[in-house]
């Protein structure tokens, strides 16, 4: 197993500390090289009449989105293509739909989650005046057919909404060879089609053609009796490129591949519009071929002028991600009797996770809006979160360390022999155990000979409990939730084999909570929404169960300003995309986030390793402050070698296991600093609070150093000259703050006390003993 190198060797340095030693220098010189099209700060006249003409909508937008919108309607007038990246909550629809209110955009067209397809349409109507929306997510044809003929430009705006489920299907294909006397010959020019595997593949109604160089037509078809086409594919087949003004991506991050039904979809609507505008609170999972093809579709010019071609995944991995080369060296003696033996070596790639941030200057800063929620809406309610570490029972503190031990062993010996097929085994059956110890736990090898009689590696016999103990801390949260009449959304990862829900709902009744289970097959996904909220409306109605990964995009679960996860999984992104459902605009009461996990288990391992890898994923969002460069550089490995590790002892950490309260403690401090930018909008207070038993810390932050002031005269003139953290160099002088010769801000000196406010944010100044200068702190209510 190879892993990074964690120390500075010879003369060399990692990048990641080199970001950290010389981030002022790289930041000034980024401030002085890089020119934003539109500065928000400094507004020229076009900007102040678009941002005017916003005020004709219906809804009335904050004002970060405002410059959001202004700075996308800039952004085409010399491009066609742009990543708007917003975090859960910041309101992307209505940005979109007021970007194209604003370039004129008459016609748009929007992909989106099945799921949102009501939304989206709700939403329009609610924004644009007297827009007319249309519903293309049915089956068939008939919906789009009237679009062939392309009619004029209407006089107002119209908006076109289809689900990307429903934009790839297709034709099923069915061979077209024909079949003669036990041959198959090309229907066209009547070439006997030979060799084995192209045989194999026209039974199998793959895409095959003749091999005949004067015909290679082709020996596959499509199947009418499943009458299916994938609308994608008539609009770029009889919609006239240009027809929409713009086309809306919702969610593309879940359009990243290649030859996916769902991304050539993505490539069609991109080719018959003649503005792109990507939406996502996630945009990339973590390997820099996510981005990939993404990039294709939305900058092919750019990717061909940096001299990639469609199918080169790979070489752009090398430029822009981590590739790791494997180099298998297999000796062959010629002669056992003699000296000469030869050698055969065979170099394998593999991408890892990761980016370069050359990523960001190459790609993304030119082409992409970032946004946070912080940014948007200042006065959101708290967010608290509050991680409940619960010991076991004994009885199942034994079974489970039991069960631990036989699996370990199995899977220590299952690498050995580079056998990776039992990490998926280990993973599930640990997290699972805890929670599901009345049903006890039975691992089988997923490769065993006889697939009715599986080999068994670990075995778990299933306990008499009535209610476990994270069952009582539940029960307990949401008493105390249901006294101030507080809805609770439960997420649960094991919904499926595994299934829990039925278990946690029965408890709940039995004292006394109206519920119900979300699942995937529970109601249609555009109509999951509506049923929440009907749900949420009943007066019997305490709590809803349902599994993250349903409810991780799109959906405004604002009912529910407290949800409490009983299972966390091991993705970050999807823990961080529920966990902020209900934290969103609109919302205004204060939202709590509960963590319940199992102290000496895989969850807890679990949790303190999705602390450690969060800064990646608030990288990967779009925080781009030097936090985020270093997270972006050293890159990330993945989550299950890396909890496996951590169960045989070769963890990040040797072996040697900090508590659950340091590793959350070092991610809200990370987070914390990362947002502590001046100019940058006041983040909302997060207070985190871990209990264990009759012990509780609480994670909170005060103050924040953010450079220092020098006292001068020039010209018979007492200032404060001050040097930000950021680089940028500010003045106090007559009770006034100046940058580049504009006020922004005011100090007083009452008392002794020099205090004031920059951007709006309150900060003072403390001498430092000793030393002639001062301290320049910002403070932060907590």
């Amino acid at each position: 197993m190879i892993e990074a190198v964690k120390e500075k060797q010879g003369n060399s340095i990692l990048l990641k500390d080199f970001l950290v030693e010389y981030k002022d220098i790289l930041g000034t010189k980024l401030r002085n090289d890089l020119v934003p099209l539109f500065n928000p700060n400094n507004k020229d006249q076009w900007d102040k009449e678009q941002s005017e003409r916003l005020k004709n909508l219906k809804r009335t937008l904050y004002p970060e989105q405002v410059n959001a919108v202004v700075a996308i309607t800039k952004g085409y007038q010399t491009k066609k293509s742009i990543i708007l990246t917003a975090e859960m909550g910041s309101g992307k629809t209505i940005m979109a739909l007021a970007a194209a209110y604003l370039i004129g955009a008459h016609r748009i067209l929007v992909m989106c989650p099945g799921h949102l397809v009501r939304k989206w349409i709700r939403e329009a109507g609610e924004t644009i005046p007297g827009i007319i929306c249309r519903n293309l997510n049915g089956k068939g044809l008939s919906d789009i057919l009237f679009l062939k003929n392309g009619f004029s430009k209407p006089n107002g705006f119209e908006i076109y909404v289809i689900g990307k489920e429903r934009a790839k299907l297709h034709y099923k294909l069915k061979s077209a060879a024909l079949f003669r006397n036990g041959e198959y010959y090309c229907p066209v020019c009547n070439t006997q089609i030979t060799g084995e595997m192209k045989i194999k593949r026209v039974k199998a109604d793959k895409r095959v053609f003749c091999e005949n160089e004067k015909c290679k037509s082709p020996l596959f078809q499509a199947d009418k009796k499943t009458k299916r086409f994938a609308k994608a594919e008539f609009f770029k087949r009889y919609i006239r490129k240009g027809f929409f003004d713009m086309f809306i991506a919702d969610e593309v991050h879940e359009l990243k591949g290649g030859k996916t039904a769902q991304g050539q979809a993505f490539a069609a609507f991109c080719s018959i519009s003649k503005h792109v505008l990507a939406l996502t609170g996630t945009l990339m999972g973590g390997y820099s071929t996510n981005l990939y093809y993404i990039f294709w579709r939305m900058f092919p010019q750019k990717m061909k002028e940096m001299h990639f071609n469609f199918f080169d995944a790979t070489n752009f991995a090398e430029n822009y991600g981590i590739v790791e080369t494997y180099v298998i060296t297999e000796h062959v003696n010629n002669n056992d009797m003699s000296i000469g033996h030869s050698s055969k070596a065979m170099r394998r790639k593999k991408e890892k996770p990761g980016v370069s941030p050359l990523m960001l200057t190459n790609f993304l800063l030119e082409n992409t809006i970032f946004m946070k929620l912080s940014d948007v809406a200042k006065d959101l309610p708290s967010y608290t979160e509050e991680i409940r570490n619960v010991d076991m029972d004994e009885r199942q503190a034994v079974i489970y360390k039991q069960f631990e031990t036989q699996i370990v062993k199995a899977m220590e010996d299952a690498l050995h022999n580079h056998d990776k097929s039992l990490l998926g085994v280990m993973l599930q059956s640990l997290l699972a155990l805890p929670d599901a110890a009345r049903r006890g736990e039975i691992a089988c090898h997923p490769h065993s000979p006889d697939p009715l009689h599986p080999i068994v590696i670990a075995k778990a016999d299933p306990l008499n409990i009535d209610i476990l103990p994270k069952e009582e801390q539940l029960l307990q949260i949401i008493a105390e939730e249901n006294v101030n009449h507080r809805k609770v959304l439960v997420c649960l990862e094991h919904t499926g084999t595994r299934d829990l829900t039925g278990d946690i709902k029965e408890r709940l009744e039995d004292n006394g909570y109206g519920c119900a289970i979300l699942k995937s097959n529970t109601v249609k996904p555009e109509l999951r929404e509506d049923w929440i909220k009907k749900k949420a409306k009943e007066d019997n109605f305490d709590v809803l169960i349902t599994n993250p990964r349903i409810i991780q995009t799109g959906l405004d679960l604002l009912d529910f300003p407290t949800i409490i996860f009983f299972q966390t999984g091991y993705s970050v992104f999807t823990l961080r995309q529920a966990s902020r459902r209900s934290w969103r605009i609109g919302q205004d009461k204060p939202v709590k986030i509960f963590y319940l996990s199992y102290s000496q288990t895989l969850q807890e391992k679990a949790l303190k390793l999705m602390a450690t890898k969060m800064e990646t994923a608030l990288a990967i969002e779009g925080d781009l402050s030097d936090k985020g460069l270093v997270a972006l550089s050293e890159g990330d490995s993945s989550m299950v070698f890396a909890l496996a590790r951590e169960l045989i002892g070769e963890g990040e950490n040797n072996g040697k296991q900090g508590s659950l309260e340091d590793a959350w403690s070092k991610y809200k401090k990370a987070e914390i600093e990362g947002d502590s930018y001046i100019t940058d909008t006041e983040p909302t207070t997060t207070i985190t609070t871990i209990v264990k038993g009759d012990r509780k810390a609480t994670i909170t932050e005060v103050t924040v150093k953010r450079g220092t002031v020098v006292p001068k005269t020039i010209k018979g003139k007492k200032i404060g000259l001050a040097n930000l953290d950021t680089g940028q160099k500010i003045i106090f002088w007559n009770n006034n703050i100046y940058w580049r010769k504009k006020i922004v801000g005011k100090y007083t000196t009452d008392e002794g006390n020099i205090e004031g406010n920059i951007a709006g944010k309150p900060i003072v100044l403390i001498p430092v003993k000793g030393k002639k200068h001062f301290d320049l702190i910002e403070k932060r209510a907590v």
